[in-house]
């Protein structure tokens, strides 16, 4: 598929299929290149460029699309940011521009038996300052039960042992993850809980060898404060 490559927010893209208009988003893949085959990385894509892109060719349906099977990127031409401008409303759609007000949220990525997946945790305690259309300084703190008690928790479905990309909408400055036994579920755990590997890759937070039957917090710290997220993992 040859397409248009469009960066859009914090670390999102959008590619817009040459001749056919589609919009959807990939998996980035390892093998990224530039005109003459050489290895590049996706930070050295620009806006407008035209890229060949290699996969399975399963497109899952969303909108915008998601093409999750990409093997290889390849820019075929050199485009100029100039060329995006045309698709600038497609972009507001999907990335207006954020309230300061508005709390961050995260999803959840990963990849099971039924392809790839992406799920909204679900958040909790947070504490948030910023300025208001005024310029006035502005707080909003909230407490949450321990994560073991939270009610609605959403489900990350696993078949084994996977890693899961945390994305956030703001890229936080730090991040932990505590894991409790789901069997608690409905008590008070303080000091069940085990720290959980996170791996720093590209900008992108991993949590690393994720376990069924298990509950995960969390926390993610800004400039200007910290919020909590909850989900379970189960088979």
């Amino acid at each position: 598929i040859e397409a248009m490559y469009i960066p859009a927010g914090e670390d999102g893209h959008l590619m817009i299929g040459e001749g056919t208009g589609n919009i959807f988003t990939i998996t980035m893949p390892e093998n990224i290149q530039d005109k003459n085959g050489k290895k590049i990385s996706e930070k050295d894509l620009k806006r407008g460029d035209i890229v060949a892109i290699y996969g399975d060719g399963i497109m899952l349906e969303s909108y915008p699309g998601q093409y999750p099977g990409v093997s290889k990127i390849k820019v075929v031409k050199k485009g100029k940011a100039s060329d995006a401008d045309q698709y600038q409303e497609i972009l507001d759609e999907f990335w207006p521009e954020k309230d300061p007000a508005e709390l961050p949220y995260l999803s959840v990525r990963y990849r099971s038996s039924y392809g790839e997946v992406s799920a909204a945790a679900l958040r909790g305690g947070y504490s948030w300052s910023y300025a208001d259309k005024d310029g006035v300084e502005q707080n909003e703190n909230a407490d949450s039960p321990a994560v073991t008690r939270w009610t609605e928790l959403p489900v990350m479905n696993i078949n084994e042992t996977a890693d899961m990309e945390l994305d956030f909408d703001i890229k936080p400055e730090k991040v932990t993850v505590t894991a409790f036994p789901a069997e608690l579920s409905g008590t008070d755990a303080p000091d069940a809980g085990v720290e959980a590997e996170i791996e720093k890759k590209d900008g992108m937070y991993i949590l690393k060898d994720t376990q069924k039957d298990m509950i995960y917090l969390v926390r993610g710290e800004w400039g200007n404060g910290w919020a909590e997220f909850g989900f379970a993992v189960e088979e």
